[in-house]
Formats: structure tokens, C-alpha cells, sequence
């Protein structure tokens, strides 16, 4: 089953709307290659959303790195799936784990995070994974972290990001065989919860994804794309992640 291919950039709290000159860096290495296959996804901080999708070409999409459950309300500094998609918002994250760790997100809150995104046509990109102490239960953390996910999806509004939270800015990473393996248990946990669908279901990889080992972790059978940290945040480490793509 041929999947769609993402790599992602999640800025975190990083870039104003003068980043559009590294947007347009992006565009440009894109345009001129004209073979890449994988979709192109930038996550920016909420600030600086609306300028660059203003700014930039229909190459790239622009996702948010959160989103409130509610649509409106008194909630002071959140913002909603509604707010999003009237500015042209097509992605969201949810659930990476530092939110997870700083905001004490619970199983139930991202349930309920995911289903309002859904609600207003955003692809959700919903990220699990396991520390460090974690690693000898990884699979029941997974499999717990998932429940989250709605019980009937398809590969046209989930993208799950595996991303173990121990190699989440250290430089280290799972072996290639590893990755490869995880991802093909994660795809088994969630054919268990809807069927054959699950072979339509992008997984990309996250967690130290660099220049130097994307051209294997992406060349993986079972890994559909990447979900890339600080690396996103300089034009040619980025483009050559995008370059190993293909």
C-alpha cells in the first residue's frame, strides 16, 4: 500500500514572521529540485502563522504545534480548531511529549483535542512515544498513548509520529533496525483498533533526525516521513533532510 510521505517542521517556541526568508529558502531548493515526493509541512509558533502562510507558495503547508478542545470560551491563551482553520491552517500537533511533560496533558485531554481538530478539517499529527524508563514497557506506553486516537480514522485525517522521547534533542537515536521494528508493532496496534486502514496510515519517525541519518531512517520500509526538530530550523540541514526523501 503506496502511503503519503511528510517531513514535518516543528519549530517549537523558534522563528517570527521575519522566518519567512527561511520558508522562502525552503520553496526555492524545492522548486529548482522538482523530484521530491514527500509533502513539505512547516509548524511554526501561533505568532507567525498568518504572515507566512500570506507569504509563501502552495508548495508547502503550514501546521499549528497545538490546539485547544473547545472552539471559543474562556480560555485565556489558547487557541482554537476554529481559529486555525479560518487562517488556512492544515496541520496540528498533538501530543508531543513536551507538552505532554510541561502541560501535564492527559490521555482524555488529547482525545478531546483531536476530535475538535478533526471536527474542523485539520490533519492531525499525533505523536507518542517513551522515555528513557520507559524503553523495557515501551509497547504498553504505546499502546495507552493511542487510545487517545478516535475509534474510527483513516490516513486522510491521522498522522502518527513516533518520536521516543529519550532521543528528543540529545543526538542519539534507536538503531535503524529498531525504528523499523517499532513502527511496524505501532502499525499493528492500530490496524487491532481499525482494520486494514491502518496499511493507509502514514508513521513517520521523530527524535534527532538530522542531515547525517535521515537518508537511512527515511529509506526504512515502515517509516513514512519525519517529524524534524532543531534541524528544521537551518535552510540547507532541512533541505537535505527533504533531499534524502526521495
Amino acid at each position: 500500500m503506496k502511503r503519503t510521505n511528510y517531513i514535518i517542521a516543528n519549530w517549537k517556541m523558534n522563528g517570527t514572521e521575519k522566518s519567512v526568508s527561511l520558508v522562502k529558502s525552503i520553496q526555492k531548493h524545492i522548486l529548482k529540485k522538482r523530484k521530491n515526493s514527500a509533502k513539505i509541512v512547516i509548524c511554526p509558533p501561533f505568532t507567525a502563522l498568518g504572515g507566512l502562510i500570506q507569504k509563501s507558495k502552495k508548495i508547502i503547508k503550514f501546521g499549528a504545534q497545538d490546539v485547544h478542545h473547545e472552539h471559543a470560551g474562556a480560555f485565556t491563551g489558547s487557541i482554537s480548531a476554529l481559529m486555525l482553520n479560518q487562517l488556512g491552517v492544515k496541520f496540528v500537533i498533538i501530543g508531543h511529549s513536551e507538552r505532554r511533560q510541561y502541560q501535564k496533558e492527559s490521555i482524555k485531554e488529547l482525545s478531546k483535542k483531536i476530535n475538535s481538530a478533526l471536527s474542523k478539517n485539520l490533519k492531525v499529527i499525533f505523536c507518542i512515544g517513551e522515555t528513557l524508563d520507559e524503553i523495557k514497557k515501551r509497547s504498553s506506553i504505546l499502546k495507552k498513548q493511542l487510545t487517545s486516537l478516535p475509534s474510527k480514522f483513516t490516513g486522510n485525517n491521522i498522522i502518527i509520529a513516533y518520536e521516543p522521547v529519550w532521543a528528543i534533542g540529545t543526538g542519539k537515536t534507536p538503531t535503524i533496525k529498531e525504528i523499523n521494528s517499532i513502527h511496524k508493532s505501532i502499525r499493528r496496534m492500530i490496524s487491532n483498533k481499525i482494520g486494514k486502514e491502518a496499511s493507509k496510515v502514514s508513521i513517520l519517525y521523530g527524535g534527532s533526525v538530522n542531515q547525517n541519518n535521515s537518508e537511512d531512517i527515511l529509506n526504512l520500509s515502515d517509516v513514512d516521513g519525519a517529524l524534524v526538530g532543531g534541524a528544521s530550523l537551518k535552510s540547507k540541514d532541512f533541505c537535505k533532510i527533504i533531499d534524502s526523501s526521495n
